[in-house]
C-alpha cells in the first residue's frame, strides 16, 4: 500500500502502515481531508493549502483511499478524476456503495459536461477545475463540510448483496459474446464476485456499458478481430481504466491488440476451463480482498461440470450424471460443488436455464415453449413458474421490459 502523508509534519516521506497511523489521526480535533492524485505536485500544492486548517493525509491512487476509508476516519475527500488503473468516478462510484454520505470534491484538470454530470449524480459535493483558486478551494471545502449531514438512503439507491453473500455490487462484470451456454454459466459462477450481465452482440454490449459501468469485461470473440478491436477502442475511450480479459481461438488476435494502451490484462485462447476463467475474473475484480474473504478458485471436478453444464444445460441431467462427467462420485461432487459455489448442483442448473431463458426472451421472438423445450424445462407453465420465482417478474413482462 502507498504511504500516507498526515499534517503537521516535518517531511512528505512515505509513511508507516494504515493501523499505525490511525491513532494519530483520531487523536485530532481538526477535520481529515484525504486527497487523491496521482501528481505528487498536486498533492504538495493541496497541502499548502490546506495543512493551516485541516489534518490533509494524501495518496496516489482510489484504491488506497478506499482502504483508507474503511480504516480510519475521513470527512472529506478530494479525488482527481484522470488517474491510471481506475479513475475517479469508478473510486466515487465505490465510495458511494462504502460511505454514501462522505462528502467527495472531484478535482481536474480537463473539465467536460459529462464527467461533471456523472460526478454529480453519483452524490459528488463539488467539481473544481485545476489549477486551484485558493480562495475557491477552501469555500468549496468548507461549505461540503458544513452540509455533511446523515441521509437516509433512497431505496431504489440501496445496493443489495450479491447472491449468497455479501460482496459488494459496486463490482460488475460484463461478459460479451461467446456461447449462450457459456454466459450463462459464467454469469451464475460470478454472482458470488458482485453483479453480472451478458451481452450477445458487440453493439449491445457498448450500450450496456454506458448504463452499467462495468469493473471488469470479458470479451468472447466470436466476429473478426477487427471487430473486437474496434469494440475495444470504444470500450477504452469511455471507460480508460476498465480491465478487459480477452479470450478467443484467433491466434493472430494477441499481436494485434495494443494491449497497455487498452488495459487488457490478458489475450486467452481458446479452449478454456470456466475454473481458469472465472479464477481469473475474480482475481481483476477482487485484487484487494483478503485471503479469508477471497472467493476461492473452483476445483478442477466443479470446473468440469460448469463445463459440461455450458453445452448439455437442456438435457435432462442428474446429479450422477454431472460426476461422471467430472469424474468423481456423485456425494463428492455435491459436496465440493455446494462449498465452491455456494448452491446446489440442481439449484445452479435451475438458474443457468432461467438466464438462458432471460437472454432468448430479450434477443428472439420464439414462444414459451420452444424455449422451454431447448432450456431443459417440463412446458411453458413449468418455465413460467420457475422464472417468476426466481427472477420476480412473468416471462411475457421480462420480454416486454427488454424491447420498451
Amino acid at each position: 500500500m502507498q504511504g500516507v502523508h498526515r499534517s503537521p509534519a516535518p517531511s512528505r516521506a512515505a509513511g508507516s502502515s494504515l493501523a499505525a497511523a490511525a491513532p494519530a489521526i483520531t487523536s485530532q480535533v481538526r477535520p481529515v481531508l484525504l486527497v487523491v492524485d496521482d501528481d505528487d505536485g498536486i498533492r504538495e500544492a493541496l497541502h499548502l493549502i490546506l495543512d493551516d486548517e485541516y489534518t490533509v493525509l494524501d495518496v496516489n491512487d482510489g484504491r488506497t483511499a478506499l482502504a483508507i476509508v474503511r480504516a480510519q476516519h475521513v470527512d472529506l475527500m478530494l479525488l482527481d478524476i484522470l488517474m491510471p488503473e481506475v479513475d475517479g468516478i469508478e473510486i466515487l462510484h465505490e465510495l458511494r456503495v462504502l460511505e454514501p454520505n462522505l462528502p467527495v470534491i472531484m478535482t481536474t484538470a480537463v473539465k467536460t459536461v459529462l464527467t461533471a454530470v456523472t460526478a454529480m449524480k453519483l452524490g459528488a459535493a463539488d467539481y473544481i477545475t485545476k489549477p486551484f483558486h485558493e480562495a475557491n478551494l477552501l469555500a468549496a471545502v468548507r461549505l461540503a463540510l458544513e452540509q455533511r449531514r446523515p441521509k437516509p438512503v433512497a431505496p431504489s439507491a440501496r445496493v443489495q448483496p450479491a447472491h449468497g453473500t455479501g460482496l459488494s455490487l459496486s463490482r460488475r462484470v460484463l461478459l460479451v459474446e461467446g456461447d449462450l451456454g457459456w454466459r450463462a454459466t459464467l454469469a451464475v459462477a460470478l454472482e458470488r464476485v458482485g453483479r453480472v450481465e451478458t451481452a450477445a452482440t458487440l453493439d449491445e454490449a457498448l450500450n450496456l456499458v454506458f448504463r452499467l459501468r462495468p469493473t471488469c469485461v470479458v470479451l468472447n470473440v466470436r466476429r473478426s478481430s477487427t471487430d473486437a478491436a474496434r469494440f475495444l477502442s470504444a470500450l477504452h475511450a469511455h471507460l480508460p481504466a476498465c480491465p478487459v480479459l480477452v479470450l478467443s481461438e484467433d491466434p493472430h488476435l494477441q499481436a494485434m491488440l495494443a494491449w497497455e494502451s487498452l488495459n487488457i490484462h490478458a489475450v486467452i485462447r481458446l479452449p478454456v476451463d470456466a475454473g481458469d476463467v472465472i479464477g481469473r475474473i475474480t482475481a481483476v475484480v477482487c485484487p484487494y480482498e483478503d485471503a479469508s474473504r477471497s472467493w476461492a478458485r473452483l476445483s478442477v471436478a466443479v470446473s468440469r461440470t460448469i463445463d459440461y453444464l455450458s453445452v448439455h444445460f437442456g438435457k435432462e441431467l442428474s446429479v450422477g450424471d454431472l460426476a461422471r462427467a467430472a469424474g468423481i462420485s456423485d456425494s463428492h461432487l455435491a459436496h465440493l460443488f455446494r462449498a465452491e459455489t455456494g448452491l446446489t448442483v440442481r439449484d445452479y442448473l435451475t438458474r443457468v436455464r432461467v438466464e438462458i431463458t432471460r437472454d432468448l426472451l430479450a434477443h428472439t421472438d420464439e414462444n414459451l415453449a420452444e424455449i422451454a423445450a431447448f432450456v431443459g424445462f417440463f412446458d411453458a407453465s413449468h418455465l413460467s413458474r420457475v422464472f417468476r420465482q426466481t427472477t420476480g417478474k412473468r416471462p411475457s413482462v421480462y420480454r416486454g421490459s427488454c424491447s420498451s
